[in-house]
Order: C-alpha cells, then sequence, then structure tokens
C-alpha cells in the first residue's frame, strides 16, 4: 500500500509527487496520458507568474515561495525553468473591467501590503517604454520587475523526475475511473488495475467532476481557451531580455489579451497571444480541440493587431488549454466529503501555474505531517 496515490500529474500533481516522495512518503502517480501533455490545462510552453497577485493577498506566500522552489529545481536540473522579465498589467481607461474591476490599481494596493516593488504610471509614460505598444489615453499600467514566465511543461516534467529519483512510481496511460474510501485507506479503480493508498490526491484538472462527489463537482466548469503564436517583424524585442508580460484588461473579457515574451530556447519562433472566456462550457471528451483558420484571424484582428501592430497576422501556432472554474474564480483545495483521506485540489480558474510548485509542497507537509508551513484555508482545507 503507498501512503499517497496521486491522481493526475500536471502542474499541481506532479509538485505533490515531488515534494510527498522527498519528504518520504511512498508516492504512486497515475495520468491517463504522458504527461506533460496537450490534453488538459498544464501545456503551451510558459505561465505568467507575479509576486503581485492581484486576485488576493492570500496568493503571495504561494507565488513567493515557488519562485524559489523554482530556483531550487533549476539546481537540481540544470534546467531554465523561471525568466524575471518582468510584467505590466494594463487596464483600459472610463471604465472597470467586468471580471478584474480596477486590477492594476488593486495589484498596487496588495503589492504594497506584501511589500513587493510595483510601479504605476500612465499611458504617455507605457508608450516611452514600449513603442511598440499602443496604448489609449487614460490607461493605467503597473510594473512589476520580480514578475515573468515559468516553463510550464518543462517544470512538470522536471518535478516528475525528481520525484521519480527519490523512488516514487508513476503509471502513464491509466484511466482512473473511481476513487473509493475503504475504512482506513482508499481505493483507486482503473480501467485495468486496482491501487490502494493511505491518501489520495484528486489532481486531474478538467476530468475532476467525473470522480468527485456532486457537491463538489457542481461548483465547477471547464471552459476552452485558445493559446496563439504568431511571427513577428523582430523577434529579438519580444526576448525574455527585453520585453515583460503584458495582460491587459479591458472593459469586457471578450477583450483581455495577454502576451508573452519568448524564451532563448523555445521551440516556437514566434510570441505567444492568449485571451479567455467564461461563458461557453464544455468537458475534456467534448472540447473541440481543432482551433479554425477564422477563429485564429478573428483573433488577431480583434485583440492583436489594435494593439500590437510589430505581430503579423501570420499564425504558427494554436493550441486548445482547459480551465476549470469556481464560482469565485479561487482555488479549491479541500477534503472531499466522503473522506479526509481524499483531497481534491486542481480547479484553479485559470491561474494556478504560477502557485502550484507551493501548493503541491504544502499538501505534501499535511499528509507527511498533518500540518504545512503555509495555510490552505483560503481554499478550502482547513487543518
Amino acid at each position: 500500500m503507498y501512503d499517497v496515490a496521486i491522481v493526475g500529474l500536471g502542474a499541481m500533481g506532479a509538485a505533490v509527487a515531488w515534494h510527498a516522495s522527498r519528504l518520504g512518503l511512498s508516492v504512486l502517480g497515475l495520468d491517463r496520458y504522458e504527461p506533460p501533455h496537450t490534453h488538459g490545462s498544464t501545456h503551451a510552453e510558459t505561465r505568467i507568474t507575479r509576486l503581485a497577485v492581484g486576485e488576493g493577498d492570500h496568493y503571495i506566500p504561494f507565488v513567493a515561495r515557488s519562485h524559489a522552489l523554482w530556483r531550487e529545481l533549476e539546481a537540481l536540473t540544470g534546467a531554465p525553468l523561471l525568466h524575471q522579465s518582468g510584467g505590466y498589467i494594463l487596464t483600459d481607461a472610463a471604465e472597470e473591467a467586468d471580471r478584474w474591476t480596477d486590477f492594476t490599481m488593486e495589484t498596487a494596493r496588495i503589492a504594497e501590503r506584501a511589500g513587493v516593488g510595483y510601479e504605476v504610471f500612465d499611458a504617455a509614460a507605457m508608450r516611452e517604454r514600449q513603442p511598440g505598444i499602443v496604448v489609449p489615453a487614460g490607461a493605467k499600467v503597473g510594473f512589476e520587475p520580480t514578475a515573468g514566465i515559468v516553463m510550464c511543461e518543462r517544470a512538470v516534467a522536471a518535478q516528475l523526475a525528481q520525484a521519480q529519483e527519490v523512488g516514487a512510481h508513476t503509471r502513464f496511460g491509466k484511466h482512473v475511473t473511481a476513487i473509493e474510501p475503504v475504512g482506513d485507506h482508499v481505493r483507486v479503480i482503473t480501467d485495468g488495475s486496482v491501487h490502494e493508498a493511505r491518501h489520495v490526491v484528486v489532481a486531474t484538472g478538467p476530468w475532476t467532476p467525473e470522480l468527485v462527489p456532486g457537491t463538489i463537482a457542481e461548483r465547477l466548469s471547464v471552459t476552452r481557451q485558445v493559446v496563439h503564436w504568431f511571427e513577428v517583424d523582430d523577434l529579438d524585442a519580444w526576448s525574455v531580455d527585453t520585453f515583460p508580460f503584458v495582460m491587459w484588461i479591458a472593459g469586457t473579457i471578450d477583450d483581455y489579451v495577454a502576451a508573452f515574451p519568448t524564451p532563448p530556447d523555445s521551440a516556437i519562433r514566434g510570441v505567444k497571444v492568449l485571451g479567455e472566456q467564461f461563458d461557453a462550457t464544455t468537458t475534456p471528451g467534448q472540447v473541440e480541440r481543432n482551433v479554425s483558420a477564422e477563429e485564429i484571424a478573428d483573433f488577431h484582428r480583434r485583440l492583436v493587431a489594435p494593439r500590437f501592430p510589430g505581430i503579423t497576422d501570420r499564425s504558427l501556432r494554436a493550441e486548445v488549454c482547459l480551465y476549470t472554474n469556481t464560482p469565485d474564480d479561487h482555488f479549491l483545495i479541500e477534503a472531499d466529503p466522503r473522506s479526509d483521506r481524499i483531497v481534491v485540489m486542481s480547479p484553479c480558474s485559470g491561474h494556478g501555474f504560477k502557485h502550484s510548485t507551493a501548493l503541491g509542497e504544502a499538501v505534501a507537509q499535511r499528509l507527511a505531517t498533518g500540518g504545512s508551513d503555509l495555510s490552505l484555508e483560503p481554499f478550502g482545507l482547513a487543518s
């Protein structure tokens, strides 16, 4: 019998596997694919990270700890994971956004309380710093120099490799069909095997509603997101050495766009850009994974060309990613109502990767010792 079985080995599951293994727990990790893969939420090469987290003060300790852990993982593996190229939070003028209110200034307030360096300036100053971006008059911009991007797929692979090195067992191509508490342990049933563990962590992202009771599943929604890479006139101008990310908050979520700097060893020689949507729901089995030429052209015309004229309309790649969302956009990390030996921790509403390795460490600490250095109570897992 294992100390802990982890179902799903993306951002959260890989982190739990690494930290639980090095705490001395016997670990089994299961995934229906071979991670990192493109079927769920942990792919598309990079993720934004920022210490000044406008979503709430309670997130900051997890980002800060994650940054330290990424650096530790870099030292262990020799693979660059964290590029602190800086980041801009830009809010259009005249109206508050329908999802984030005035995110530039809310981030500023949280940064001040946490002692995180964060500078606020106007559209004219932004145009001087980034003349290649068309910033409207009246826009407010915040800049965090300690922000940047994390190499998400590489980080998942590195954590799984470190977990395996210290004894974790991983099984890929395993479709988990049921998780059942049985007395003082939990049974995990796949389409071809049965495993038993003292504790189970459900970190299955968009597949979570299939494996948890209705009282949890009914609070979750899965949405299709599209990530684009376009060719640019001057790739050097968009590198991690010269270009901080831009999160552009507009009046409606339909007008949101984020542009990422390009890592030096990126497999795609272009710029990553994405939007978001939270209205049309789907499932991993039903989602449309093809991104049509019309969809790509519409995205570029509406959101990219008016703001980033240096990004051409030549698409290099487009991928579908899945968000698993909660009603208030905050994380859900809590015990399954059937047994406190089962922890559900995947639904992160699209902003989980930057916190993931510290969250995995905290969950692993709870499994090993009954407590954690960072409190998980804000996300639902009471002490």
